[in-house]
């Protein structure tokens, strides 16, 4: 377990992946890339910053980044002229499929050599282990 820990929490990994991708994006832009996509619409900077849990300046400046970049669209809120509301933009989808399809290879480097029943065994173990982590972990809020 320490080993699949340090794999996810090093930024090293994120790095090689991001190389192997052929993008320019930190692990904050990815995670922020990544929920904005899996939000499926435009969203708040404040919401954003709830989905990642971190807090809103820290979202701004990483969204102001993301802008520079081309990756995301800035636009006013049309309910709250004070909010701004914050799209991916097709440069930034173009991105997120490259770092997926990176994603993929690295699996499918690590899966060699493995038969096609222990891959699924491994993937049913690890969903059944992913679920259980997630309902513990929306106990640990409650």
């Amino acid at each position: 377990m320490s080993i699949l820990s340090r794999a996810f929490t090093l930024s090293r990994p994120h790095e090689q992946l991001i190389k192997e991708a052929g993008v320019r994006l930190d692990r904050a832009g990815s995670a922020l890339l990544f929920k904005l996509r899996a939000h499926g619409e435009s969203a708040r900077v404040s919401d954003l910053a709830q989905l990642l849990d971190v807090d809103t300046p820290a979202v701004t400046r990483k969204v102001q980044q993301l802008e520079r970049l081309g990756y995301v669209a800035i636009t006013p809120d049309a309910d709250d002229k004070r909010a701004k509301r914050v799209a991916i933009t097709k440069s930034g989808e173009k991105t997120i499929e490259r770092i997926m399809l990176a994603a993929n290879q690295r699996l499918s480097r690590l899966f060699e050599g493995w038969t096609k029943e222990e891959v699924t065994i491994f993937s049913t173990s690890l969903d059944k282990f992913a679920h259980a982590l997630t309902n513990e972990m929306e106990n640990d809020r409650d």
